[in-house]
This record gives structure tokens, C-alpha cells and sequence, in this order.
């Protein structure tokens, strides 16, 4: 379960700003993320979703992950020239209604993934662009609550951006979310396949996580534990 960090020294080492406008650019810093609301396959709401992660039944199996759940914590670090997408996410094959509670491949899912080819500011906007680059240029992976490890790489969609984020250049949000969405496309287990649908639909918390407490999540492995804020 999440708990808020209630070690008095580190709520007061960092005041963590917001977002000062919808016409600012995303600033650096880490970030809570959270479901967006108009995923196409909800319930359950999720941040990101991977169909035929794994091959279950001969039908398409749908895989979706809660980045709401209790037991999840996803971060976005954005230093200037790359952002860093990690944590762990509880999902798995999705019935419609929920996680298959049945199914082995529903539990904790530990995501990593690194954009630093082809970032950067969206041209005439204030969102971050990944555009520009080979297919596959930027990589992670994701692994499984039975301990597999499937790589992730990006995918240009119809030969535009891979991923983007912030809030479009109308500044009236993504898909009915009037704040900080990040969206694109990955293809996994083989970089050259695509795999309809899979792709990154999260929201991102308008204050950063304040750095003595992203840093320890980071050392200890998520044992301190940051209380979300909802987006």
C-alpha cells in the first residue's frame, strides 16, 4: 500500500511548485503518474496498455495497467533532455471489467523506459515532441509478475511523433483532460512489430515529487513511498 513520507526534514527540504500556467513548458523534475480517463479499453482505468503482451488465448488478448492501483507507483523525470518513465504498475490481462484475478500474469509489473532520441520542444508549443527518429531509437522493457523480461521500443504513428507531452497545442488537454496527458505508440517483445493497441495514455501529477523523496523511492526501492496526488 502507498503511505504518504512523513519524515518532517524532507517535506521541508523541497517546496514542490505547480505547474505556473497552461502556457508554460513542462518543467524539469519528477512526476506522479496517474490513469488517464479516456483509455479505450476501461474499466479498469489505466496508464498504459500492451495487448498480446503475452500470448494467453487465441483470442487478442487485452493487457492493461492500473497506475491508480494501491500497489502501483509510476515516476516521469524530465531533466532537460530526456525523460525517464519507471516504477511499478499493477495489470495485467483484462476481462472488460478488471484484472483476471485468476490469471498468474495479474500483479506487479515493473516498468522502465528511456526517450532520448529525437525529444524536443513541439514546434510553435510548449509540449515535449519525441519525433523525427528510426522506429525502435528509444528503448525500455517491462516484467512480469512471473519474473519475464519483454523489451519495449517506440513506434512513430503514421510516421509522426512517438510519444508527446503536455497538453496539445490548443492547451485544452488530450482526449477531455484539461491537464498534463502523455500519449505514444511502443511495440514489444520484437521492435518492429506494432501490436494494436499499445501504447502510453497517463496523466501527469502537477507537482513534482519533492527530490530528497524521489531519490530515496529510487534507492530503496519503493519502500519510502510518496502519496499520490490525483491528477
Amino acid at each position: 500500500m502507498r503511505r504518504s513520507l512523513t519524515c518532517a526534514a524532507i517535506a521541508a527540504a523541497v517546496v514542490a511548485a505547480p505547474f505556473a500556467s497552461a502556457q508554460t513548458i513542462i518543467p524539469t523534475g519528477t512526476f506522479l503518474l496517474n490513469n488517464h480517463p479516456d483509455g479505450n479499453a476501461r474499466p479498469p482505468q489505466y496508464g498504459l496498455r500492451l495487448d498480446e503482451l503475452v500470448d494467453v488465448t487465441s483470442g487478442h488478448d487485452i493487457f492493461t495497467f492500473d497506475f491508480d492501483h494501491a500497489d502501483s507507483e509510476v515516476l516521469l523525470t524530465y531533466n532537460g533532455s530526456s525523460i525517464h518513465i519507471a516504477g511499478h504498475a499493477f495489470g495485467g490481462p483484462d476481462n472488460g471489467t478488471m484484472h483476471d484475478p485468476m490469471s498468474p500474469l495479474t500483479g506487479l509489473y515493473e516498468i522502465e523506459f528511456t526517450y532520448d532520441m529525437g525529444l524536443a520542444q513541439a514546434p510553435g508549443d510548449d509540449d515535449l515532441l519525441v519525433s523525427g527518429v528510426p522506429m525502435g531509437s528509444n528503448t525500455g522493457s517491462i516484467t512480469t509478475p512471473l519474473g519475464d523480461v519483454i523489451g519495449l521500443w517506440d513506434k512513430p504513428k503514421n510516421d509522426s511523433f512517438a510519444f508527446r507531452l503536455g497538453d496539445k497545442d490548443n492547451d485544452a488537454g488530450h482526449r477531455g483532460f484539461d491537464g498534463i496527458s502523455g500519449w505514444g505508440w511502443l511495440n514489444h517483445g520484437d521492435a518492429n512489430v506494432h501490436v494494436a493497441a499499445s501504447d502510453w495514455l497517463f496523466t501527469l501529477s502537477p507537482t513534482p515529487v519533492p527530490a530528497p523523496a524521489s531519490v530515496a523511492i529510487a534507492g530503496l526501492g519503493g519502500l519510502l513511498v510518496v502519496k499520490r496526488r490525483r491528477a
